[in-house]
């Protein structure tokens, strides 16, 4: 009885979603939704221990399997999961400090958080996750693997890491904490110790968050305040390694240098607010005339090419570093429920960005004006070199010597920028007319 009703319910609200696509795509959803109803009596009233099972259970892997069959960016969250996620874009949470992906069915860890105990122990973007306290990642989705990693703060865990840059393995055992993170990073002013009258800003982004907006303004505040040691006459806006985040803050961030009212990017989906949306730049304050370099490199995704992709498009920046990961699709975060005790919901693929020029960003990146590809060992050692204060004396002393070549690229390039701005400027007074 219980099967009949549970097959019922789901055909019909099939057939009744199905009215306007034909016969046989109703057939299809009425076939596929007694399937799953059948599979899932059968297994609560036949296998061989009962106690393992139960429609809450299956109901929840069910959804997890299906949600993984799309692209490595769905996902179904449970209570658990959909609370975490919603601790994550506020700053917070606990953890060991990474984001993960699945690529080609591998665990891969996409970022290392600065600060975090992953990023301490020297773990790097690329790594793949190959155990978890003993147990094999190999099959695990995402969410799966997001609830092995995850635990109370102050316990240990081991993993296995596989680095495919240097074809190596390595062992190493962290301890869960607290992980907050602050998004921008490094604010200075380059050339602060020289006797010069361009100064250079420099800003990194390491992704885009609730606070990200307030952050930046207060930087850029800053850097453009002469009494406060600034007084900048570029930037460089650093993106490198920036995993992406929420798509206004983003959106809002190119806005800054671009002028009010100006489309940034669209998102192009199937129903509703998804079907074709322009994200245009909004606010009073704009920086309009102050030269901008954009460093990306191979892990910089989603709002970093938006941002990256926009600038370079509107013509208002110069790129330099490494074609960019190339996840340009739109997720949405959607309960399905709200009388659900506690709340569920679905991360789904609803839209793909695209660049002012329309072009796509999905599984393509963003091309920088000037490529400047570095090695593993490099990208490693300008990670570590910025973050010097996690560092010992010893690995300080190491790191003296590293040379940042794609951030003084950026710094060469914008001289010449500021130098040919300086000199048309002069050329244009003078041949203006004299009414003395």
């Amino acid at each position: 009885m219980l099967r009949f009703l549970i097959a019922v319910c789901l055909a019909a609200g099939a057939c009744g979603a199905a009215a306007a696509d034909g016969d046989d795509d109703q057939n299809a959803r009425y076939r596929s939704s007694l399937m799953v109803a059948t599979v899932l009596e059968k297994i609560r009233q036949e296998y061989v221990d009962p106690d393992e099972v139960n429609y809450h259970k299956l109901t929840y892997s069910a959804l997890e399997g299906m949600m993984s069959s799309l692209d490595p960016y769905c996902e179904f969250l449970d209570p658990r999961r959909y609370e975490e996620m919603r601790h994550d874009t506020e700053g917070e949470f606990g953890g060991l400090g990474i984001y993960i992906g699945v690529q080609n069915r591998a665990l891969v860890i996409n970022m290392p958080i600065e600060g975090g105990p992953a990023f301490r122990a020297g773990v790097m973007p690329g790594d793949w996750i190959v155990k978890i306290n003993g147990q094999s990642t190999k099959g695990l989705s995402l969410n799966e693997a997001i609830r092995l990693l995850r635990g109370k703060t102050g316990e240990p865990i081991t993993l296995v890491l596989f680095r495919p840059a240097g074809n190596e393995t390595k062992e190493v055992t962290l301890t869960r904490e607290i992980i907050s993170v602050p998004t921008i990073r490094g604010t200075r002013v380059l050339n602060a110790d020289r006797d010069d009258a361009d100064k250079i800003g420099y800003l990194r982004i390491t992704q885009f968050g609730d606070k990200t907006l307030d952050e930046f303004n207060q930087a850029m505040k800053v850097l453009l305040d002469k009494g406060r040691g600034g007084g900048i006459k570029a930037l460089v806006l650093d993106l490198r390694n920036n995993p992406g985040g929420l798509l206004e803050v983003a959106v809002q961030v190119a806005g800054k240098f671009t002028p009010e009212g100006t489309v940034i990017v669209t998102t192009e989906g199937r129903v509703g607010a998804n079907r074709v949306a322009a994200h245009q730049a909004r606010g009073r304050e704009h920086w309009l005339q102050l030269p901008l370099v954009v460093l990306i490199n191979r892990h910089s995704a989603s709002g970093a090419e938006i941002v990256a992709g926009s600038l370079k498009d509107l013509r208002r920046a110069i790129l330099i570093g490494e074609t960019s990961y190339g996840k340009g699709s739109v997720q949405t975060v959607q309960p399905l429920d709200p009388s659900l005790n506690p709340p569920v919901a679905l991360r789904l693929t609803t839209a793909r960005y695209y660049t002012p020029s329309h072009n796509p960003i999905n599984k393509v990146g963003i091309a920088p004006d000037i490529e400047m590809p570095v090695t593993p060992e490099q990208e490693r050692a300008i990670l570590r070199k910025q973050n010097l204060y996690l560092l010992g004396a010893d690995e300080r002393r190491q790191l003296d010597a590293v040379r940042d070549e794609q951030l003084d690229r950026a710094v060469t390039v914008l001289r010449g920028v500021l130098l040919f701005n300086r000199r048309r400027a002069q050329l244009h007074a003078a041949a203006s007319p004299s009414w003395n």
